[in-house]
């Protein structure tokens, strides 16, 4: 079964918005990729939009900079 659908944010625009955060705590990718037990490549790649985060992935990397999904996308929402 095949479902075609546009989702409002791309992966790219998702990895835009994890850098930005990130930035702004003054964090490396290292370091944020440490606090969420994750391989720093995988974070890389999803910072990139080469690869979507499953989402616990992506849950852990909110904790890690210490947001909520809710702030997330409120907060990506202004930016677009």
């Amino acid at each position: 079964m095949s479902t075609n659908y546009d989702l409002k944010y791309t992966t790219k625009d998702i990895g835009n918005h994890i850098i930005k955060l990130r930035v702004q705590k003054k964090m490396s990718s290292y370091k944020l990729a440490v606090r969420c037990n994750m391989n720093p490549s995988v974070l890389m790649r999803i910072e990139k939009g080469e690869r979507e985060p499953y989402l616990t992935t992506f849950l852990r990397i909110l904790e890690g900079l210490e947001i909520t999904p809710i702030i997330f996308f409120e907060s990506i929402d202004t930016e677009m």
